[in-house]
């Protein structure tokens, strides 16, 4: 099915696609061990941990804002292509760097690489994907891209690497190079057909007035603060009983497998047949659950029996998320539209990271973080499939 699909797609599409997954496999080199990188190695407190991964998040959300502006201006292959090398260049500053304020200002720089790559390369994809009617195909091939990114990101931290340690940083850089080399020389120059047009200030204050996207908006906010909490909670529930934490990295790799074989299925029969506000909220509740569930994971197995729900969730909702914006936006400013839903992923992400390192420093052995995380999931779930019905949210949907 995905070989089908794939080939189906013009060359530049394919090529941004294996930019995804390239860009995964660097993401996912660091990102299960990070938490215990900065605890071990770097010798930070749980409370600075997420402190740096909130202000790379925060960073985040400034370089989507600007990287979705600008590639709306001036295209989207320049964006894609600084946000890659600006991302390379944190983290080998991650790999250097040996004091807190040292990290922390690393982590801005990394989050404004991000930032700046990751709306482009979503507006590329939309953009080139609406030509041929795509759409819900590509999203779809995207997250699995994405997920055979990560798959082998796992494998490779498991079996090459096998400890924390500072190399992942070295590796992951070099992929996000390869990755601007490759994006530089294949990806379209301008913003899709045509040259790149000129955009009014006004034009971009129009978005705000865009009530349904305010509404889908603020309420991401709240589950990219949930949807956070696995990337923090799991290394660190791990390395809490674990001789080997590192093996935390095959729960990504195992998701990361359930998501190339069950992603299209999900897709076809949940994503397309109901409204995307009730996936949202389902996605929601299954990503709350997944979290939650980490409290009564004493064991490896548990630990992906936690993940198996969390995924659900997850497959759920990325590409219902990615097929909203292309609904609520317009073609013309696809890119500020990314770059603004990458900006609140990024506030979400923060404030996630920084409570819930709070939440965690109570105690990872305490049910309190745990039935915190399954109320605010609960809570947010029921809002969404609340807001539905909202005259806003049915002029769209």
């Amino acid at each position: 099915m995905f070989k089908s699909n794939f080939n189906t797609l013009p060359t530049a599409l394919k090529i941004l696609l294996l930019g995804v997954l390239l860009s995964h496999l660097a993401y996912y080199i660091v990102l299960p061990l990070l938490p215990i990188v900065l605890k071990v190695l770097k010798g930070l407190t749980i409370v600075q941990i997420g402190t740096v991964l909130a202000v790379s998040s925060f960073s985040y959300q400034g370089g989507s804002v600007i990287g979705g502006l600008l590639a709306d201006k001036i295209g989207r292959r320049m964006i894609i292509v600084i946000g890659a090398f600006v991302k390379g260049v944190g983290l080998i500053g991650f790999a250097i760097a040996g004091t807190y304020p040292l990290l922390l200002m690393v982590a801005m720089i990394n989050g404004l690489g991000g930032g700046l790559n990751s709306p482009s390369t979503k507006a590329a994809i939309a953009a080139l994907a609406s030509e041929g009617d795509h759409r819900t195909t590509v999203f779809s091939l995207r997250g699995i891209a994405a997920n055979l990114g990560i798959a082998s990101a796992g494998l490779l931290t498991y079996f090459l690497i096998g400890e924390e340690s500072i190399i992942i940083f070295y590796i992951s850089a070099g992929l996000f190079f390869v990755l601007g080399i490759i994006s530089w020389l294949f990806v379209p120059a301008n913003c899709g057909e045509g040259e790149c047009e000129d955009i009014t200030f006004q034009s971009y204050l129009e978005i705000f007035k865009n009530k349904a996207f305010v509404i889908y908006s603020i309420m991401s906010i709240f589950v990219w603060g949930l949807f956070a909490q696995f990337a923090l909670a799991l290394p660190l529930r791990a390395e809490s009983f674990m001789d080997n934490p590192t093996a935390v990295s095959l729960v990504w790799t195992f998701n990361s497998i359930l998501v190339v074989i069950f992603q299209t299925t999900i897709t076809n029969r949940i994503i397309r047949k109901i409204n995307p506000m009730n996936a949202l909220a389902l996605g929601t509740a299954f990503i709350g659950f997944g979290i939650s569930s980490l409290y009564f994971a004493n064991h490896f197995s548990l630990l992906i029996v936690s993940g198996v729900i969390f995924i659900i969730g997850e497959m759920i909702l990325m590409p219902t998320i990615d097929i909203t914006i292309t609904q609520l936006g317009t073609a013309q400013l696809i890119g500020t539209y990314f770059g603004l839903a990458n900006f609140i992923f990024g506030l979400g992400e923060g404030l996630g990271n920084f409570g819930g390192a709070r939440l965690l420093s109570l105690g990872i052995q305490t049910y309190l973080p745990w039935i915190s995380y399954l109320t605010v999931a609960v809570i947010v779930a029921l809002v969404i499939y609340l807001i539905r019905n909202t005259k806003p949210m049915k002029s769209v949907f």
